[in-house]
């Protein structure tokens, strides 16, 4: 197996239809910036490759009876992608690409919108690949064709490079940014 790496960055790309997960719903539709994940290795002829992907980075939360509060990984650090989760669905929104790599505890990388500025989705604070169709499966492509895996069902493949230990997520400091109000 080798080795692959993430880097999220810390510049805002983009912007994204969000609601306060779980209980906020009654204050409406936010805008969230949306930021770059680059992801880096080298394919079954040694040649280095990487692909650039808008994500998701940082959520908004309500929890019951409170306020609507910026979330997710703010400072740089460094994980090992701990394993790939195949019966993961994703809870805000509607999608038919399952699963997730849990980076640690409840912080994953899952599916997000497919038109970020058009698809309402929610977060507290995973890693959410949006621009699709299939945007999540096409990094899970890239992922498969960086790894080296040596087994032949795509379940298998994912499963192999979720226990090599082999994927390592870099998320670069960044600060939590303001929301806004959509109208």
């Amino acid at each position: 197996m080798r080795t692959i790496n993430l880097s999220v960055g810390s510049k805002q790309i983009g912007k994204s239809l969000t609601w306060a997960y779980p209980y906020g719903q009654k204050f409406g539709t936010f805008m969230i910036p949306t930021y770059q994940l680059t992801v880096s290795g080298a394919d079954n002829k040694g040649q280095a490759l990487s692909r650039v992907f808008e994500v998701l980075r940082f959520g908004i939360q309500c929890e019951k009876g409170g306020s609507p509060k910026v979330v997710g990984l703010a400072d740089q650090q460094t994980h090992i992608i701990k394993a790939w989760i195949p019966t993961y669905t994703v809870h805000s929104a509607s999608s038919l690409e399952m699963g997730a790599w849990q980076v640690y505890d409840n912080f994953l990388i899952h599916d997000g919108p497919d038109d970020p500025k058009q698809e309402v989705y929610a977060s507290v604070g995973c890693i959410e690949i949006c621009n699709g169709p299939q945007g999540f499966d096409q990094f899970n492509d890239f992922i498969i064709s960086l790894s080296g895996t040596t087994k032949s069902s795509r379940p298998a493949q994912l499963a192999e490079i979720g226990q090599s230990k082999k994927m390592i997520i870099t998320y670069q400091r960044a600060t939590r940014p303001a929301y806004t109000n959509v109208p």
